[in-house]
């Protein structure tokens, strides 16, 4: 069960962390497969840059979230 943060949409709370699993994933088969990696800033910016490309995309409560940060 995932905590509720208040002021925060709960499906907000899960696309985020759909979202940073997801790219932590990538980032991990770079590493291995393609011994590629990303410093830590820049991947923080590629998610950062792939929540607005989901917000884009329609997912409206992470873009909700979004612009509070």
């Amino acid at each position: 069960m995932m905590a509720t943060t208040p002021g925060v949409p709960t499906k907000a709370l899960r696309s985020l962390l759909l979202l940073v699993n997801w790219e932590i994933w990538k980032e991990r088969n770079a590493r291995t497969f393609t011994r590629k990696e990303l410093s830590v800033t820049n991947l923080f910016f590629k998610i950062k840059e792939e929540a607005h490309s989901w917000g884009l995309a329609g997912a409206k409560h992470l873009a909700a979230l979004l612009t509070f940060s």
